[in-house]
């Protein structure tokens, strides 16, 4: 079955899914609306494969270019939105009118609290298409001529929350590539949400790679440390975890030891990062529990971020 896709954030993820689905009928948005009638030029991206992906898939190319379309208001199964969550809202505001052409929409990005927000702002709108959640552990960040490159395969879980989860059968017949469908989407987040928290802000603080943070002598108590305050919440807030967390850091910043986060890209990019997201998600929830991350909020202090999120 061909899917009519559309694309709203065409950075580093962006790019890794629209490489899957290209196959389908593949659309970007801009940050307004285009009139159906303005010839608008296609979008062209360049996916480097990184030689880990060139290692386990021989067959592909080293390059990958692709050319996709503006958005005229056709019909979408999808709309796919991978922007800093911060942005999410912002994105989405200019569309608010043109969201009846919209089956499902899927929030493909790092952090917590945007979902609730876009869900609330959905609810205000009349709008019946369904919110997905998503998550992905694939590396991938942007060059500054806007080439991406593709630095590690991961997996891509997306699902309903638990209110909705029972419309996952009727699915099958729009399943998107590269992706897998799952009931505990909630859990998978906040998993991941735990990651990101300890290796994204000691990395856009110390300005390094992954792998420094187990290099580096004078990084690793930080790494264990923050990683404790972090379980600490977990289990207060009876968050499942599938290991201990300095362990499951530790691994991941040892797999992924030559990856930049996506904090530390934003960093040295002067762009806004997605901690206010991430550490300031966990700062809300921790606040209304009565719970103090005195490491977490340093950390945010240092980098310059204030936690706007409700609890």
């Amino acid at each position: 079955m061909t899917l009519s896709i559309g694309l709203l954030g065409l950075g580093a993820i962006g790019t890794v899914m629209a490489s899957y689905w290209r196959q389908h009928r593949l659309y970007v948005l801009g940050r307004s609306p285009q009139s159906p009638t303005m010839a608008t030029p296609p979008l062209e991206r360049t996916l480097q494969y990184g030689p880990d992906i060139r290692a386990s898939h021989p067959e592909w190319p080293e390059t990958l270019t692709l050319s996709l379309p503006p958005w005229n208001h056709q019909r979408l199964d999808w709309l796919v939105i991978t922007t800093k969550a911060g942005d999410t809202l912002d994105a989405l505001l200019p569309y608010a009118s043109e969201l009846h052409q919209v089956d499902r929409i899927l929030l493909l990005q790092n952090g917590m609290g945007q979902h609730e927000q876009v869900a609330h702002w959905l609810k205000e709108q009349g709008q019946s298409c369904e919110l997905w959640h998503g998550i992905s552990t694939d590396g991938a960040y942007r060059l500054e001529n806007n080439s991406v490159i593709y630095a590690g395969l991961g997996d891509v879980w997306i699902g309903l929350p638990s209110a909705q989860a029972n419309g996952l059968p009727r699915q099958n017949t729009s399943r998107l590539p590269h992706t897998q469908v799952v009931s505990d989407i909630l859990t998978r987040q906040r998993q991941k949400l735990a990651i990101n928290a300890v290796i994204n802000p000691l990395t856009a603080c110390y300005r390094c790679l992954n792998g420094a943070l187990i290099s580096n002598p004078e990084y690793r108590t930080p790494l264990h440390s923050l990683a404790i305050e972090i379980e600490q919440l977990y289990q207060h807030q009876g968050w499942p975890l599938p290991d201990q967390l300095p362990e499951q850091v530790t691994q991941i910043a040892l797999s992924t030891a030559d990856n930049r986060s996506s904090s530390l890209q934003d960093v040295l990019a002067n762009r806004p990062t997605e901690l206010d997201h991430i550490c300031g998600y966990l700062l809300a929830q921790a606040s209304a529990a009565k719970i103090d991350l005195p490491l977490t909020r340093a950390l945010m202090d240092q980098l310059n971020i204030r936690s706007g999120l409700p609890t």
